[in-house]
């Protein structure tokens, strides 16, 4: 066997040094330039945690999408200025005690961007209004002579 570095044939057994995360079979002379390797190990060997490695994997219960269906108010963001008037808050002080942006809550009055549920439900809190109308299957019910809900008769169809 040759070594690695110099060239030079080894007698004997050889020894496996690491330079710069490359593992070379050196003599002993060369065996200086690099930091000597315990265990020959091509593939890391990974711990898995013991609470990890055998947690069973569960799948999520499939939910009707229409049964937990909520709708933001019509005129919402006029119903939120109201309150807030009526409570006498400026908008940055709502802002502050919600802990969010003046800047959202100005878009959310304007009605340029339809709430998030947490914001929503800050919203409702701290207001004493309540912002959404329950929706879901029993509001697109079709009537007794239909075959059923269609896709018409949920989305608006804007004709040219």
């Amino acid at each position: 066997m040759q070594c690695e570095i110099c060239g030079a044939d080894i007698p004997g057994a050889s020894t496996r040094i690491t330079i710069d995360g490359s593992a070379l079979e050196v003599c002993k002379s060369c065996a200086r330039f690099g930091k000597q390797e315990d265990k020959f190990s091509p593939v890391p060997r990974k711990i898995v945690p013991a609470e990890r490695a055998f947690r069973p994997v569960r799948k999520p219960k499939p939910r009707d999408s229409f049964q937990d269906l909520k709708e933001v108010v019509p005129e919402y963001g006029h119903k939120i200025k109201e309150a807030r008037d009526s409570l006498g808050l400026s908008l940055e002080e709502l802002a502050d005690r919600l802990k969010e942006k003046a800047s959202l809550l100005r878009k959310i009055e304007r009605e340029e961007l339809v709430p998030e549920d947490e914001i929503r439900k800050k919203l409702e809190k701290e207001l004493k209004i309540k912002l959404i109308e329950e929706g879901g299957a029993e509001r697109w019910k079709p009537g007794a002579g239909t075959r059923g809900l269609t896709l018409g008769d949920i989305a608006s169809i804007k004709k040219r």
